[in-house]
């Protein structure tokens, strides 16, 4: 299989009766990048993917709907009769030729029937990954079709090296508990939810294997507490090759006063090789490490005891980047009560949400709320408690201790604080930049927005060791969201798209945040940052 896929024994594929093996998508299928440089592919794991979902499912919907038909009409040179023989083998014959057939049209059929409108087309590299699962988990899978928003916030797929130590993940900084993240994420790409069985007796139960994301979690977190081996064991950034041009030392000690200067105030003090392998204990980054601490129900005072790395979460208004991706938790809401049901006379359970989850208030403080059923339920809220409800499930009925599987952290949730500044250690492996993929170098993301490309090409990895990024083509929009050879045209005019913000200006506005780098010290900086 290609990395990325793998197949799934017994699993509920909509429109069959029966469950089968399925293939499906890992963390790696989003969560593995790939550079190209002189004719060599570099695989970059834990970095950003080139993949177009989008696309990749749309041609699998085209493939299917192809083969259904030609089992009716002489179309397509006898595909259906080539696919039928080769999934039936022995047990091809004529009643079972007609049975397949009719189980490709349920599956059609089950497809058809579900909305898939979109604002704003993804394409390589990006993924509306937030609206995605909300419509799945919301939408889809119970089918309350009222809860489904149109795709409008891509994002780059985000690198994920160090990223178990956070306190916060989402370029969003919106979720806290690692288990909730990748649950979310598998709820999300179309895991079984039981949402109909009674309450405490199978509802929320799923296919996903908690104990298989538990298992990948830790291999990405590794074996030492971070504060206490005064190092990083698990999955780290990828270091500059020596196939690639040398790092000029001279420039990236300029580089490293600049991003002292000018970068460590929102990204921390360097992540650098040595802190990250434990040659630093005394370095100043690890004053950033401490625990996590929250009030319980009953008012009282909780911490974990473990400490993590506090990043730093970026007033939207003052870094200035597009909005739409923030704006998806802060403002989208989804009815789990069934009231759109009810106003349209069909029948209106609730998803029957009954659970404690924790939220992130205005005055940065962490509080345990409950959280049932409502006609608007705040999304953010809304996703944390079904996929906590599903943990619980899932710890109930295997007898798990929830300490071996969550460790302390709590569930906290939060919306609309802005965008997380993460170390910047591994940065230059995973173009295209700021959350949205709208730059396609460090070069650029360093230069004011007027000097920036306003419509590149998304979808080829080749890279630049210069600008430190994808080579940059650049074409006229034309109104076309593809070119002619097939690769995604981003088009940073447009709501979602833009690529504002994070600027060094001397003018003042919004989204300037420090003054105007010569060409030399741009290059600096990039030196610099090709050595963590």
């Amino acid at each position: 299989m290609p990395i990325g896929f793998a197949y799934s024994p017994f699993q509920s594929i909509r429109g069959l009766s029966r469950k089968e093996t399925a293939v499906g998508l890992t963390c790696a299928a989003c969560h593995t990048g790939q550079l190209i440089f002189k004719e060599k592919r570099y695989v970059i794991e834990g970095g950003p993917a080139v993949t177009d979902l989008g696309q990749l499912t749309n041609a699998l919907r085209a493939a299917l709907a192809q083969t259904a038909l030609s089992a009716k009409l002489p179309f397509f040179d006898g595909r259906f009769g080539r696919f039928a023989k080769r999934v039936l083998g022995t047990e091809y014959s004529d009643l079972t030729r007609v049975q397949l057939s009719k189980e490709l049209d349920g599956i059609l059929g089950a497809l058809i029937d579900q909305p898939a409108g979109i604002d704003v087309t993804e394409g390589f590299t990006r993924l509306d990954a937030l609206n995605r699962i909300g419509n799945q988990v919301f939408a889809l899978d119970p089918k309350r079709y009222g809860n489904y928003v149109n795709l409008n916030a891509p994002v780059s797929y985000p690198h994920i090296w160090t990223s178990s130590w956070f306190d916060w993940v989402q370029y969003d900084g919106s979720i806290m508990q690692p288990l909730v993240r990748n649950a979310g994420e598998a709820m999300g790409v179309s895991a079984e939810l039981n949402l109909t069985a009674p309450p405490k007796g199978g509802r929320f139960a799923s296919s996903i294997p908690f104990d298989n994301l538990h298992w990948i979690e830790q291999q990405l977190a590794g074996k030492d507490l971070p504060l206490v081996a005064k190092a990083f064991t698990g999955l780290n950034a990828p270091a500059w090759p020596d196939s690639f041009p040398a790092i000029d030392k001279a420039k990236a000690a300029v580089g490293a006063q600049l991003y002292d200067k000018h970068c460590s105030g929102c990204h921390l003090p360097a992540l650098t090789p040595d802190i990250v392998h434990g040659k630093a204990p005394d370095a100043e980054f690890w004053k950033n490490f401490g625990p996590i601490r929250w009030r319980g129900r009953d008012g009282q005072e909780k911490q974990t005891r473990e400490s993590v790395l506090n990043v730093k979460i970026i007033k939207q208004s003052h870094i200035g980047t597009d909005p739409a991706q923030g704006d998806v938790l802060r403002n989208r809401t989804v009815d789990t009560a069934g009231s759109e049901l009810a106003r349209a006379g069909q029948s209106s359970p609730g998803l029957g949400l009954d659970i404690d989850v924790c939220q992130r208030k205005a005055d940065n403080t962490l509080d345990t709320i409950h959280l049932s059923d409502h006609a608007m339920q705040l999304y953010a809220l809304a996703l944390g408690a079904v996929v906590q409800s599903g943990i619980d499930e899932w710890l109930r009925s295997t007898g798990t201790v929830q300490a071996e599987i969550e460790g302390d952290r709590p569930n906290c949730l939060a919306a609309g604080f802005g965008y997380k500044a993460r170390p910047l250690n591994g940065v230059w492996a995973t173009a295209p930049f700021l959350h949205n993929g709208s730059v396609p170098t460090i070069y650029d993301l360093l230069s004011p927005v007027a000097e920036r490309p306003q419509v590149f090409l998304l979808g080829e990895p080749s890279f630049d060791p210069v600008r430190v990024g994808i080579v940059t083509r650049t074409v006229a929009p034309e109104g076309r969201t593809y070119d002619s050879k097939g690769y995604f045209i981003i088009d940073t005019s447009r709501p979602a798209n833009r690529n504002t913000g994070h600027e060094f200006s001397n003018e003042k506005h919004e989204g300037v945040i420090g003054p105007a780098l010569s060409p030399e010290e741009r290059n600096a900086i990039i030196e610099f940052l090709k050595s963590i």
